[in-house]
């Protein structure tokens, strides 16, 4: 006994070194034995059993009649309890959800003879015990809801979810959360890609057992998410063999546009959006390699897709002249394959090893796409290869104790290649629309290593109170790996490009741009690397006394980034400036009169050498945190029968480091160097200086020792208030209200370290912003009428420095939510079950939510322009959500399914692109011109969202050979449809000129694409 404990204890200390997310994958029982006056029956022998567990298990009650069955997977158990003298009673249908504990209530009768009593009641379905709020799916219920098979859909299909719509991403905002605020985990092996932190791969919905969205008050067991924890635990097999197939279906042939042929003509717009092909085929087969031994699940799925694009970037290109520039679809071609292994070492013993494998294709990268590029311009997703695999120990040490031990590995190759080589990348701004290279080849390896070790022990009795104590140490390594490149790294800007005006930014100014990549040429010349490094350790106590429950938990966690040491060699080109005069036959030439400029500029002595330099720089820590999440709720189960739970909870969440956000100081990022060009001679031709001028407006700073980042940079946090009422109506369905607050502080974002962007900020010489006050005429863009108002913008003084950006934490960044949702929930039992929600809610800020804002790097607080109507509605705020899913089981084995969704319109606002400075004001400021809202975002609003699609299914029993499915799924069922059109005025105003004019966008009333599809798919499932 001593040497057992011994090794416990160097199992314990060993886990405070190894250090991800020891979330639990399982579920637990917690029971009393009572006789019929309820008093305890101490003694009792209880056995467990079930088709998710390998054999069966036996405890003994203890002397409050108490037993518990710790580390259970998700399934359905039969509890069998014997004792002297009293009838033996079989419990069956006893429902174990992952990350829960199932309480249940065992009455025993005295028996004269031996006999055996079976009962077979309902499973709670109020968690009184846990303030945590979550929503479980198992696979029953994703197999019957017609939606895509897809995570993205699931994760959308819970309250308070709305869609990013970067497909490719499957990132979403969830009840206030940003989209990267959600953290993945497959059979406990955080998903998240270390650079982005959206999921790394497609996780195929055919290998998940159970799926729990874990959505506020989060345990202290849960790290590195500040909104819901994505926690999918898979399929095992099992001791009979079982599999079976999917085939999914539909094509061109089974949608039906909604919009007439002649409609979609007369808008000159493409048709909508839909599938013209989709095949969907998956394979499965579990069973025992030894019955009650091991076990084996495998999975492999192969999808392809072709997806019209309804945008028309072609039209645009047509209006420049380039009548070839073709249409262009969507294709994606992916493999899946998905290998489990449990087995049952000893009694108490149990290892667990799973492989999951990811290859994509697509010949045009959907990421890439839009309305205002052209083919040529796109990116190619170049064959990624994704491993997952992870191994898992669970030593139950009794029926009070577990340990849990995990070490995982993910690496990630994930090449985007631009589909044009060699030419610059042009923009018109009159069209409105970008050709030639896309910005850069990118090819990333990134490499997620994270360990675990957790123990959970059982405390009856302690303090007055029963206790589920647990407490872990995490590790985790990731590392980004970037090749990129670019053989021709300008840009070319243009004004109009019908009428060869490059002056881009100021036609009577003559002031164009030059912008340039400062990459290499050609792959393999370096290796730029961010990589992050975490220790965590947390500890929690769920105590329960009578019908009050506690949840405490404390969080810390040590998080930092680092470089390591890199070079990058000296950067020279086959090409020059497209708009290069030339009579000037060397490529490198301009670059090397810039370079020239840029070391004999005194402002730019602290800047480092030149950013097409030979540079080393050395190891460098870029950020750390040192951080405690607090945790703490509380429930009382109101009438003591365990049907209604009240419950109220704070919680502190910190935001994780991603290496992507926090690049900013890397020096061989994918950074530009911008000028001015002034054609002083205004030959249209870029001319070295100084026939030409060329001023520097931003570059990326290149001394090795400077730190992008503040020395006291914060990490961002979430603070969290949430009220609940949950209540089991009858049998198998429950109805929840919930209140829920949150408020993101400590936001990071970038700020001109030089200029601030405080408009009352003075130097020695007055405003450092200077103030010019104008009139915006409004929507009507007619000055003197009623819906003017005077506005003021303000431009950078002429003689401050060059901005200078630098990441700290503006004090004004925030954003706030809050929402009350109706959550209900029935499990499927007498034919039919049913989920959804409704929520009222509101998500306002200055600090937006979605991908681009959440990199640390906008334009929120870079000058006093920024911040004029910022404070409003997120890009997510839909205030009312409604979600409806369900199905019915009719009689001869039809099933109907049923999908209904509603939200509220996104949020708008009317903007002003240009407002141009005349020029007295002009020659003092730095700008040109500046942009600014108009209103506040939220002012206006799209149409609101509704949508119905249904699933008919006829179910087949085989004889002995299984059961097959065939089934038809209808989306859009209801006919919704429309237009896209710009309806931003996003003016240009001219008080450069004499009188001032108005010029509204080139794209105003574009209607850019259409929407409206009913489609059909087809679909077969076989099961054995």
């Amino acid at each position: 006994m001593r040497e057992r404990k011994l090794i416990l204890l160097l199992i314990l200390v060993l886990s405070l070194f190894l250090v991800i997310e020891a979330q639990r994958q399982t579920g637990s029982i917690y029971g009393r034995v009572i006789d019929k006056e309820g008093n305890p029956l101490p003694g009792a022998t209880v056995t467990i059993s079930g088709p998710a567990m390998m054999g069966t298990n036996s405890y003994v009650t203890s002397e409050a009649g108490v037993f518990r069955f710790p580390s259970l997977l998700p399934g359905e158990y039969e509890i069998k309890v014997e004792m002297p003298g009293f009838k033996t009673l079989i419990r069956k249908g006893i429902i174990v959800n992952v990350g829960r504990t199932t309480e249940v209530e065992l009455e025993m009768e005295i028996a004269k003879v031996e006999e055996e009593v079976t009962v077979v009641a309902a499973s709670p379905v109020v968690d009184v015990q846990s303030t945590k709020i979550s929503i479980n799916y198992g696979t029953q219920f994703l197999t019957s809801i017609p939606m895509n098979r897809d995570l993205y859909d699931i994760q959308n299909s819970i309250p308070g979810a709305i869609a990013d719509g970067a497909d490719y991403r499957r990132t979403s905002s969830i009840l206030g959360g940003t989209v990267r605020s959600q953290l993945y985990a497959l059979d406990g092996v955080p998903m998240n890609d270390p650079a982005t932190w959206y999921s790394m791969v497609n996780i195929n919905v055919d290998v998940y057992e159970e799926i729990e969205f874990q959505v506020a008050s989060l345990p202290a067991e849960v790290g590195q998410a500040d909104s819901t924890y994505i926690n999918i635990v898979t399929k095992s097999g099992g001791n009979k063999f079982s599999g079976g197939g999917v085939i999914y279906y539909t094509g061109d042939s089974f949608a039906q546009d909604l919009l007439s042929k002649e409609q979609i003509k007369a808008l000159g717009v493409n048709p909508p959006e839909k599938y013209t092909d989709s095949r969907d085929f998956s394979l499965n087969l579990g069973g025992p390699i030894i019955k009650d031994r091991i076990w084996f699940f495998i999975n492999g799925r192969r999808l392809t897709w072709d997806q019209a694009y309804p945008g028309t970037p072609e039209t645009r290109m047509w209006k420049l002249g380039f009548t070839d520039s073709p249409h262009y679809d969507l294709r994606h071609e992916e493999w899946m394959g998905f290998v489990k292994l449990t087995f049952q070492i000893t009694k108490n013993l149990r290892y667990m090893g799973m492989l999951h494998y990811n290859h994509i294709y697509e010949p045009v990268y959907s990421n890439s796409v839009g309305v205002d590029v052209s083919y040529e311009n796109t990116e190619i997703w170049d064959h990624e290869n994704t491993y997952t695999t992870t191994h898992q120990f669970n030593w139950v040490l009794n029926q009070n104790t577990f340990l849990d031990l995990r070490g995982s590995y993910v690496w990630r190759y994930f090449p985007i290649i631009s589909r044009t080589q060699g030419q610059p990348t042009f923009y018109c701004n009159t069209v409105k629309v970008y050709w030639g290279s896309s910005p850069y080849n990118d090819e990333y390896h990134r490499i997620k290593i994270p360990i675990t070790a957790s123990l959970t022990h059982f405390r009856d009795d302690f303090l007055g109170a029963a206790h589920e104590i647990k407490a872990g140490a995490e590790f985790e390594q990731t590392e980004y790996h970037r090749d990129w490149y670019r053989a021709n790294p300008y840009y070319s800007y243009w004004y109009d490009w019908n009428t060869r005006n490059p002056y881009y930014y100021s036609t009577t100014r003559y002031q164009g741009r030059l912008r340039i990549r400062t990459c290499p040429p050609e792959k393999g010349q370096w290796d730029v690397q961010d990589n992050t490094r975490r220790f965590s350790a947390y500890v929690q106590d769920s105590l329960v006394a009578g019908r009050l429950a506690i949840n405490l938990g404390l969080r810390f966690d040590y998080s930092y980034q680092y470089e390591p040491e890199q070079k990058r060699p000296q950067l020279r080109y086959k090409y020059g400036p497209f708009e290069l005069n030339p009579a000037i036959t060397d490529p490198n030439a301009l670059l090397e009169a810039l370079r020239a400029q840029w070391y004999a500029d005194p402002s730019l002595k602290d800047a480092g050498p030149f950013p097409f330099d030979e540079l080393t720089t050395p190891w460098k820590k870029v950020v750390e945190f040192k951080t405690f999440s607090p945790r703490i709720g509380f429930v009382y189960d109101l009438f003591g029968d365990g049907k209604t739970a009240f419950k109220i909870s704070f919680s502190r969440y910190y935001e994780p480091v991603w290496s992507a956000k926090y690049n900013a100081a890397q020096i061989f990022g994918a950074s530009t160097i911008n000028y001015y060009w002034y054609d002083d001679n205004r030959n249209k031709l870029m001319d070295l200086p100084p026939t030409d001028r060329y001023v520097l407006t931003s570059y990326p700073i290149q001394d090795p020792n400077y730190n992008y980042y503040v020395k006291d940079l914060k990490c961002p946090y979430m603070n969290e208030f949430v009220t609940a009422l949950e209540r089991e109506v009858y049998k198998d369905f429950k109805l929840g209200l919930q209140f829920l607050w949150r408020v993101n502080k400590n936001i990071v974002d970038d700020i001109d370290l030089n200029n601030g962007y405080d408009a009352n900020a003075k130097d020695d010489k007055g405003l450092i912003w200077l103030p010019f006050t104008f009139t915006d005429p409004g929507w009507d863009g007619k000055w003197g009428t009623a819906d003017d108002q005077q506005m003021t913008v303000y431009g950078l003084r002429k003689d401050r420095p060059i901005p200078t950006w630098k990441g700290t934490n503006p004090p004004e960044a925030k954003r706030e939510y809050w929402a009350v949702i109706l959550t209900f929930d029935k499990r499927m039992s007498n034919r039919w079950q049913l989920n959804g929600s409704v929520l009222y809610s509101s998500f306002k800020g200055n600090a937006g939510a979605d991908y681009s804002s959440t990199e640390g790097e906008t334009s929120m607080f870079d000058n006093p322009n920024s911040l004029i109507n910022a404070y409003g509605s997120t890009e997510f705020d839909r205030p009312l959500q409604i979600r409806i899913m369900g199905t019915y089981i009719l009689p001869y084995d039809f099933i109907l399914s049923a999908y209904f969704q509603y939200r509220s319109g996104s949020p708008w606002n009317r903007t002003i692109a240009r407002v141009y400075f005349p020029a007295d004001f002009a020659a003092q400021v730095q700008q040109t011109y500046v942009s600014v809202n108009a209103e506040t975002p939220g002012s206006r609003r799209n149409p609101p969202y509704t949508m119905l699609d249904l699933r008919v299914e006829k179910s087949f029993k085989l004889r002995d050979f299984g059961r097959l499915g065939i089934y038809v799924d209808i989306f859009n069922v209801a006919g919704r449809s429309g237009i896209s059109v710009n309806q931003n005025p996003n003016p240009y105003l001219r008080f450069d000129r004499t009188p001032p004019g108005y010029e509204i966008s080139t794209v105003y009333g574009l209607v850019t694409s259409c929407y409206g599809v009913r489609s059909f798919r087809l679909g077969m499932r076989f099961s054995f």
